[in-house]
């Protein structure tokens, strides 16, 4: 856990002071998913059945075939 700390203190350390009370506001909200026991966001798409794969699909299409206009 250690180096987990050590890279979000570096990143932080190279945020504009303007955006670190979003940062700590982020982590509150974080902290109490987590104390209420909910489930993060991974997990949470995890367990929708055949999500996993349809990112992993997705995910090996080249960017250039997607519309850069919305159809829906």
């Amino acid at each position: 856990m250690l180096q987990v700390e050590t890279e979000l203190k570096n990143i932080i350390s190279t945020i504009p002071p303007k955006f670190r009370t979003t940062i700590v506001q982020y982590a509150k909200s974080i902290k109490l998913r987590a104390d209420k026991g909910e489930l993060s966001d991974t997990e949470y798409l995890e367990k929708i059945p055949g999500m996993t794969e349809s990112i992993v699909r997705e995910s090996k299409i080249d960017r250039s075939k997607y519309s850069d206009k919305l159809d829906w």
